[in-house]
């Protein structure tokens, strides 16, 4: 060890006082450039701490790979907004970076490479100083091998092709310092090992013998290690764009192809996915393969946001902590709409202006979702959280006409939020911007969805031969089961729309769609599609020649009843019913009479206002339209001009 770098002295706690109810974070982290720090097990969890502090940072999950600054923009979700989308959110990035991702030079690459090299240092020193038969230095063995697995594939989700970095920096050789990009599978292979050794170490979530991880989502488990392999197993054996061949220095055409070219290696990748999603299957949910998946979707969220952390009690397998109040922005930037006056009554916090989530169901996708899909309302917001007198006599008839009430408000059609993360599910009061709601990284439906998909081969072009005890048809159905909807037959078009019901706004479309290779195509076709939504008028809504003619009307009808649950002042009138915005729905409500004896319906006119379309041409774009014609070589972003003149042994690929 004496040759590596030691000078880093992971400080824990700068400004994290408590993870939820954990006592993770609230020692000071010793050096760890003292080696005999890693003969405590109590000293290692605070160096590992320093790893997961990282992901709280400005630039890091606290807001920007925690939001929708890499996720966007896929054919169900897009960038909210009246003024024109950044290029985070429109696939321009240049390399010249954004000013909202390269703040004060304080960008993504800085944090994961920082935790990349955390790990590094704490996992050398865990093999080289401590005793890994002890339960204690077994499971923070295993919890910093899936650490370090994890960070990389988030670093190749972002950038491609990036440094393999599974030591610590070796300050007596130049390249250690200033690492060359390599080719991701030889990533992809040392993550799949390092993980299998991780699910070994570190045992069930229920199983862990170190109390402080035991039965917590706010730390890595055997099952998310093993999910985790799933995924990079599914990426690994599909598409991505990547150079045609391997040039030093860059220069090399690039292409969508296979990331593994041996139809034998897909082979053993997708037996593998099988295998891993099964163990994750036996241990929470055994012959039930919806075991751990929760009754309620809805209740997915609200666990969530409320901060459920009990791994038993949750969908979720691993969860990056953040505490109330201090820091986490998921809701500020993913979650509903809220007006400035409508704040204070919603949540008690005295901030000095509204929330606006920065993500978007796109349009045409709200009608996507079968008639009967209890998924679609708790993704879809059709509304914003007001605070005014506009509706009392429609929606409140008892108070005084201009009173002003707290309600949701029906909202500009291409300004549809996620309504996944609500503020109304908040277990505290907000005191500011931090709401403290963890960033959910994998749920047990993705397992489900994993296995299925692996059993059919997806888009590798060959078949699994793995044998198990449960059926992709099977895990399908069991999430499909869970939305309130049929089984249905199992094939690649199937697997696509579900993960794009289940997980949309989740950050899970874009890197799929890539790994599918179809990333381009689907979203010029979503694109296109948005055309329809560019024809309303004030007279009416043209869907001549679409898939929506004869299917919908102007008008959309809301019932609201009165709930003072969570209301921090006077009640709060929430939409109980929505009438006009599924398919088939294109005239009225039978009870509703006429405007002046509704029969308790409120119309709204989601697509025009003042004789004028709420949506033009340019109102939402999925992508600039100067990447139009070269859309696939913007699938991922570029290493920005301050990471090149870091090191000068990075390159761009794909035309940057």
């Amino acid at each position: 060890m004496k040759k590596y770098s030691y000078i880093l002295t992971v400080m824990v706690a700068i400004f994290v006082t408590s993870c939820k109810d954990s006592a993770f974070f609230r020692t000071e982290s010793p050096s760890a450039s003292d080696v005999t720090v890693f003969t405590n097990p109590n000293q290692v969890e605070q160096i590992i701490a320093g790893i997961y502090e990282q992901m709280m940072e400005e630039n890091s999950y606290r807001t920007r790979l925690g939001g929708p600054w890499v996720s966007l923009s896929t054919d169900i979700e897009g960038y909210r907004g009246d003024a024109a989308a950044p290029p985070y959110a429109t696939h321009s990035m240049t390399v010249s970076g954004h000013g909202e991702v390269t703040k004060k030079g304080a960008h993504p690459w800085i944090y994961l490479t920082t935790a990349i090299e955390r790990a590094n240092i704490c996992i050398a020193g865990i093999e080289q100083n401590s005793d890994t038969t002890l339960d204690a230095f077994r499971y923070l063995y295993g919890e910093a091998l899936t650490l370090r697995a994890w960070l990389h594939y988030e670093m190749t989700k972002i950038w491609g092709d990036v440094p393999y970095s599974f030591a610590p920096i070796d300050v007596t050789d130049p390249n250690g310092i200033y690492p060359y990009k390599e080719d991701r599978n030889k990533i992809y292979e040392k993550i799949r090992t390092d993980l299998k050794h991780a699910a070994n170490l570190m045992g069930n979530s229920k199983e862990i013998k170190w109390a402080a991880a035991n039965n917590n989502v706010e730390r890595m488990s055997r099952e998310f290690a093993l999910g985790l392999l799933a995924r990079v197993d599914l990426v690994y054996a599909g598409k991505a764009l990547r150079p045609d061949a391997w040039v030093v220095g860059g220069g090399s055409s690039c292409s969508v192809q296979f990331n593994a070219k041996d139809p034998a290696k897909r082979v053993e990748l997708l037996n593998e996915v099988m295998w891993a999603c099964e163990q994750v299957m036996d241990a929470d949910g055994g012959a039930n393969v919806g075991g751990k998946l929760l009754a309620s979707y809805e209740q997915v969220f609200k666990n969530i946001c409320s901060g459920v952390i009990k791994y038993e009690s949750t969908e979720s397998l691993f969860e990056i902590p953040f505490p109330d109040n201090v820091r986490g922005q998921l809701l500020n930037r993913c979650g509903e709409s809220i007006a400035k006056d409508a704040l204070n009554h919603l949540v008690g916090t005295t901030g000095s202006s509204g929330r606006n989530g920065k993500v978007i169901v796109v349009p045409n996708f709200v009608f996507k979702f079968e008639k009967n899909d209890k998924r679609k309302w708790v993704t879809v917001s059709p509304f914003q959280w007001t605070y005014n007198s506009d509706k009392t006599a429609d929606i409140a008839p008892h108070r005084d006409p201009s009173s002003n009430i707290l309600y949701q408000k029906c909202d500009n059609i291409y300004q549809f939020t996620l309504a996944k993360y609500r503020y109304e599910w908040l277990g505290y009061d907000m005191s500011g911007n931090e709401d403290g709601v963890n960033l959910s990284i994998m749920r047990y439906s993705d397992i489900l969805l994993m296995f299925a998909e692996a059993s059919i081969g997806s888009v590798s072009e060959v078949m699994p031969t793995y044998t198990s005890k449960y059926t992709g048809q099977q895990c399908f159905d069991a999430v499909r089961s869970r939305a309130g909807l049929a089984p249905k037959e199992l094939d690649m078009k199937a697997i696509q729309d579900e993960r794009a019901f289940e997980f949309c706004g989740e950050h899970i479309r874009k890197y799929d769609l890539m790994r599918w290779g179809i990333f381009a195509s689907t979203l010029l076709k979503a694109q296109a599609d948005l055309s329809a939504f560019y024809k309303a008028t004030d007279s009416k809504i043209d869907f001549t020649g679409t898939e929506y003619e004869g299917q919908l009307s102007t008008d959309v009808y809301f019932r609201y009843k009165a709930d003072a649950s969570f209301a921090k002042s006077d009640s709060a009138f929430v939409i109980s019913e929505i009438y006009g915005l599924t398919l088939g729905e294109n005239d009225k409500p039978a009870d509703y009479i006429s405007a002046s004896e509704n029969g308790g319906w409120v119309k709204s006119d989601p697509y025009v206002t003042g004789g004028s379309p709420r949506m033009s041409a340019t109102t939402l774009r999925l992508y600039a339209p100067e990447v139009e014609n070269n859309l696939e070589m913007h699938q991922y972003w570029p290493l920005f001009t301050e990471i090149l003149s870091s090191n000068h042994n990075l390159w761009n690929d794909y035309g940057y």
